[in-house]
């Protein structure tokens, strides 16, 4: 396995530590099974787009695992990065706190729904990354770039 694999299959898994960290701390039990569909869920879907790009697009995996705060060039996409970061793992923070005192009571077939929404989602990721080589974790114009004028992110 050569060091991009290796380095996108790590960030992934640190991803997930976090990610459980973010969700089981916070609710204080390993026996959230709603906390632990969605990271299943979410973990399947990422690491199919990750074989995926692995196989079929190494230039693209390369661009995608250099994003975040650290990679931006630009101080104020710092900034937007760093708190995009602190509102993504907020979001989980809080479903575990919901989760823990029972703030809310969500049906089944919403968990159901909003898993489903999720692979969407991330299917609608692949299509883009599958029809734009140059969808980059992180702002930048690539050398020989060109401008995607088809795919499921051009409008009707």
């Amino acid at each position: 396995m050569n060091n991009l694999i290796k380095k996108a299959f790590g960030g992934m898994f640190f991803l997930a530590l976090m990610l459980a960290l973010a969700l089981f701390l916070p609710a204080q039990t390993i026996h959230y099974r709603r906390a632990w569909i969605y990271l299943i869920n979410f973990f399947v879907c990422t690491g199919a787009i990750t074989i995926y790009l692995a196989k079929k697009d190494t230039a693209l995996l390369a661009r995608r695992i250099n994003a975040g705060p650290a990679n931006e060039k630009q101080k104020i996409q710092k900034i937007i990065q760093s708190l995009a970061q602190i509102a993504f793992l907020a979001i989980y923070v809080v479903s575990a706190f919901d989760h823990r005192f029972g703030w809310s009571h969500v049906p089944v077939y919403i968990s159901v729904i909003g898993n489903i929404m999720v692979a969407a989602g991330f299917y609608i990721v692949y299509r883009v990354f599958k029809e734009n080589t140059f969808t980059s974790g992180n702002i930048d114009v690539e050398k020989d770039q060109t401008v995607i004028s088809t795919g499921p992110h051009t409008p009707l």
